[in-house]
């Protein structure tokens, strides 16, 4: 079907219609079979391969060899890790693995420019583990939604980074971050309600931490990332803490509406980076 397409553009817009639909049927599927929190948790780093194979249409040999390769086996890698820890049933090695995933990543992805890139090498492990720390988090006091919280959080980004890698040179980023934030927004749509999805250590590892490997491999390797834009889109992991103390104040407690509301803030935040892009780039802007 996207072979169909007359232009880049179409391409891309197919492929994200596809990536949804098959993301809401396969999500509904889930819940209609009442699968456990494994299995839905399994989801979202599921749909990063998959766009990943999409964009790339590979799957890179092992070892992997250049940054590009490396962000599949960091997201495939961890998933199974996400996986197994759960089974253990061992919160603090999920909790560790999450925060130190993205400073291997960092490392990994960064070895060949070591060590003269140290110092930005480094930026780049602390900002993930930052993310990763805000991502991971209890999204404020609705531990009821939170799983889902987390979902639209990282899809919501996912969109916004996008215009980020096409300025920094990585049109293969681009395409990806729309595919899986289009695969999310399935995701979210099948489960608002469905009290078996998880965002657990899975999600974390293979789809948030995945997509911290392809903002590392755009920053490092390119080294043509707006900084400032970047910045500015980073705003959006507060959201939590912005939201809450709102909904409390006007006492919302209805979960669609709170999410809704959740959304809405993570929009305006990530509106303020492209506003940036564009006030900075304006009719320069690839499209």
């Amino acid at each position: 079907m996207i072979g169909l397409a007359i232009s880049p553009q179409e391409a891309l817009i197919l492929g994200m219609l596809v990536a949804g639909l098959l993301a809401l049927v396969a999500a509904g599927l889930l819940r209609w079979l009442r699968a456990g929190r494994v299995w839905t948790d399994l989801l979202v780093p599921a749909f990063f391969l998959v766009a990943y194979w999409l964009v790339y249409n590979k799957v890179p040999s092992f070892p992997p060899v250049g940054a590009v390769n490396k962000i599949f086996y960091i997201a495939a890698i961890g998933t199974v890790l996400g996986v197994l820890a759960d089974l253990a049933g061992h919160r603090w090695l999920g909790r560790a693995l999450i925060l130190l995933q993205p400073v291997a990543s960092a490392a990994f992805i960064g070895a060949a420019l070591l060590p003269d890139a140290v110092l930005e090498v480094a930026a780049a492990a602390l900002s993930g583990l930052l993310v990763m720390y805000l991502v991971s988090g209890g999204m404020g006091r609705a531990q009821d939604e939170s799983d889902v919280r987390r979902a639209v959080l990282l899809g919501i980004t996912c969109a916004g980074f996008a215009p980020i890698a096409l300025l920094g040179a990585s049109s293969s980023s681009f395409q990806l971050s729309l595919l899986l934030a289009a695969a999310i927004a399935g995701i979210v749509a099948s489960n608002l309600s469905n009290p078996n999805f998880a965002f657990g250590s899975a999600s974390l590892l293979g789809g948030a931490g995945g997509m911290i490997a392809v903002a590392q491999t755009v920053t490092l390797i390119t080294r043509k990332t707006d900084m400032l834009a970047l910045a500015m889109l980073a705003l959006v992991f507060f959201a939590p803490l912005a939201v809450d103390p709102l909904l409390r104040r006007i006492r919302i407690s209805n979960k669609l509406v709170r999410i809704a509301a959740f959304a809405a803030m993570c929009l305006l935040l990530v509106s303020a980076s492209l506003v940036t892009v564009v006030a900075r780039y304006g009719s320069s802007f690839p499209v």
